[in-house]
């Protein structure tokens, strides 16, 4: 199984083909072009006190089919699926599923719901409502009941760690968790358990004395064939190797993922068909430690050195490090992605195999023993549990690097044009490395009342940062909305050189409130404001007013200006702080402080039939492994 890689090498003949044959087995003439149909009024997917909430739609017009027939369809010729008497035919989606064909055939010819029961993400109505206009029949009572209970399915999540009670989760399982943004400027460096946690698949358990890192590819120089004499492209080296072999290097770095603020973008008005929807808070800084990974490259043979500094080509022409890591799905399917290789062979990139967070081992959700950190680059390329690497001309095909983190213009819908995988332009569509530049507002939290008996100025925080390096030069500050700005004052107690602005940057404000303002609290009225921030990198990149010129429909390097509503309140002793959730659980909130769509913690309690919580059914005794 080492030497498998779960990766097709394509003649490199152009970044689309590449894509096109890697991730794709129609022809481009089966992406549809067409509007979806009109949703079913019948269909209820939005009042949960109604008994039909998330049931199927009645549909009398369409065949009752037997089970028997429903199971004969479960190859990739013919995808047929039941779900609380419904039969759904998603043959054409076979190569649209973010999970790929594995998922699909996987759960083929078989009932949903007991897969649902473990990614809840889906009960979310949009979903429900999509899948609807795949209906193609009705099961009878009795075989509606038999396709349930004859479907089984296991969790492999029940060996997860447990997290602490501060870690929001977007989604269970996978569990994908942001901490409450008030937290992030409480500290510079993230604590360990407050970390964002994104997991695509669950969570390995592995013994750091069978823990193997297999590098390999073009220009690796292995062992010596006594036979032939030739050496074999590939190396391996083991944690104990990693840690006595190479100098050990420390960065320290934010990451952020790809789909942050990923919530913002499924509004009233548009739809996001990939989990998790990030609300606020998947950003983190801490401290890396480890060995460069072009240390590790010189010792398998590759002139990192003379290549970086222009005087010999790459070997073979190698353009990408594609990576694989050791978490897998339920099909044996493992997490993978790629970045380019100069990246990697950088004198001054810093890239790492880290094995240390914050002066302690990776905990287990961050990628214990070994992960790739990649500073200045987007979350997803930044491989946990690390297993393999390979030099090659080609980026990765896993569906995480060629399907999930695409960059679609506005125009591009899940449901008119990625749902029947490939789109006609996937050219049009680069894949995310480094981020546009950001900022929010952390303190106070969204939706608080704060006291302010006597006061005429008031306080604020947040946290800024941008992708390659780029530093954070100003943040601007406005408390109507964006009519007015000022600048902030920014912190950063750590130095880091030109383009190696790997960290974030504070922000802090102390200003007078408005005269309006001021005069409405002195007749004891209580005040809104609406506190916004707009970051300005080295590059004088700045953050965009609104999502509408960048929407796009994998909801990705999203940075529009963030909206905090919080009240005023004259009456209360000033810096006194009352918190709101209108999420029970979940403190944090898209822009503006409300979810335009139900969240009910990214769908994990939004269907009464699944409405339990993760740490509900969690064993008592296990601690929370990461604080």
């Amino acid at each position: 199984a080492e030497d498998d890689w779960s990766v097709l090498e394509q003649d490199p003949s152009g970044f689309q083909q590449e894509l096109i044959s890697a991730c794709a087995m129609e022809d481009l003439s089966s992406s549809s072009s067409s509007q979806p149909p009109a949703s079913n009024p019948e269909h209820n997917i939005d009042d949960p006190a109604k008994p039909n909430y998330n049931q199927p739609p009645p549909r009398p017009d369409l065949p009752t089919i037997p089970l028997e027939e429903v199971q004969e369809h479960n190859d990739d010729d013919s995808l047929w699926y039941t779900f609380r008497g419904g039969v759904y035919d998603l043959t054409k989606f076979q190569q649209g599923h973010p999970g790929g064909l594995p998922r699909l055939l996987m759960a083929a010819g078989q009932d949903l719901e007991p897969y649902w029961d473990v990614y809840r993400q889906h009960f979310r109505g949009h979903v429900l409502e999509w899948i609807e206009t795949h209906r193609i029949g009705n099961l009878g009572d009795e075989d509606a009941v038999r396709s349930r209970e004859e479907t089984n399915f296991g969790d492999m999540f029940e060996t997860d760690p447990i997290r602490a009670p501060d870690l929001l989760p977007a989604t269970s399982k996978p569990f994908n968790g942001e901490p409450r943004i008030e937290l992030l400027t409480e500290d510079y460096i993230t604590p360990n358990h407050l970390f964002y946690a994104r997991c695509h698949l669950a969570v390995p358990d592995i013994d750091p004395e069978e823990y193997r890192l297999i590098v390999s590819g073009a220009g690796i120089r292995g062992k010596e064939n006594a036979h032939t004499g030739k050496y074999k492209k590939k190396r391996k080296f083991t944690l104990h190797d990693l840690k006595t072999k190479f100098e050990k290097h420390e960065v320290v770095t934010t990451l952020q993922c790809a789909g942050n603020r990923r919530e913002d973008l499924h509004d009233k008005d548009h739809k996001i068909f990939i989990a998790p929807h990030w609300v606020v808070g998947a950003m983190s800084t801490a401290k890396w430690g480890g060995v460069k990974l072009r240390d590790v490259l010189e010792e398998c043979g590759i002139n990192v050195d003379d290549i970086a500094l222009g005087k010999e080509e790459p070997p073979e022409g190698v353009e990408h490090i594609q990576l694989e890591g050791y978490d897998s799905d339920e099909t044996g399917y493992t997490y993978g992605g790629s970045f380019p290789f100069v990246k990697a062979v950088d004198g001054l990139g810093e890239v790492i195999l880290a094995y240390e967070m914050n002066g302690e081992d990776l905990p287990r959700d961050h990628g214990y023993p070994v992960r790739m950190i990649i500073p200045g680059h987007v979350g997803a390329r930044q491989v946990k549990w690390l297993h393999k690497i390979k030099l090659s001309n080609t980026p990765s095909t896993k569906s995480y690097q060629c399907k999930s983190y695409l960059g679609f213009a506005p125009d591009i819908t899940f449901e008119k044009d990625l749902a029947h995988w490939p789109p006609a332009r996937l050219d049009q569509a680069p894949i995310i490395h480094e981020q546009p530049v950001t900022s929010f507002v952390c303190n106070p939290p969204q939706n608080a009342v704060v006291g302010m008996k006597g006061a005429t100025d008031f306080t604020f925080k947040g946290v800024s940062w941008s992708g390659g390096g780029r530093q954070i030069q100003r943040v601007d500050v406005s408390v109507n909305g964006g009519d007015s700005w000022t600048a902030s004052e920014l912190y950063k107690p750590i130095e880091q050189k030109y383009n190696h602005h790997w960290a974030w940057t504070q922000f802090s404000k102390t200003m007078a409130l408005p005269e309006e303002v001021q005069e409405k609290l002195k007749r004891g009225e209580k005040a809104e404001l609406n506190i916004t921030s707009k970051a300005l990198d080295s590059a004088f990149n700045v953050q965009p007013s609104v999502m509408a010129p960048y929407w796009n429909a994998r909801g990705i390097a999203i940075n529009h200006w963030y909206h905090v509503k919080i009240t005023l309140d004259p009456n209360l002793p000033k810096g006194e702080i009352i918190r709101s959730e209108p999420e029970e659980g979940f403190a944090n909130t898209p822009s503006g402080g409300h979810f335009d769509r139900k969240w009910a913690m990214g769908g994990w309690k939004l269907d009464p039939q699944h409405n339990t919580g993760m740490r509900e059914t969690a064993p008592p005794a296990q601690k929370v492994e990461n604080e």
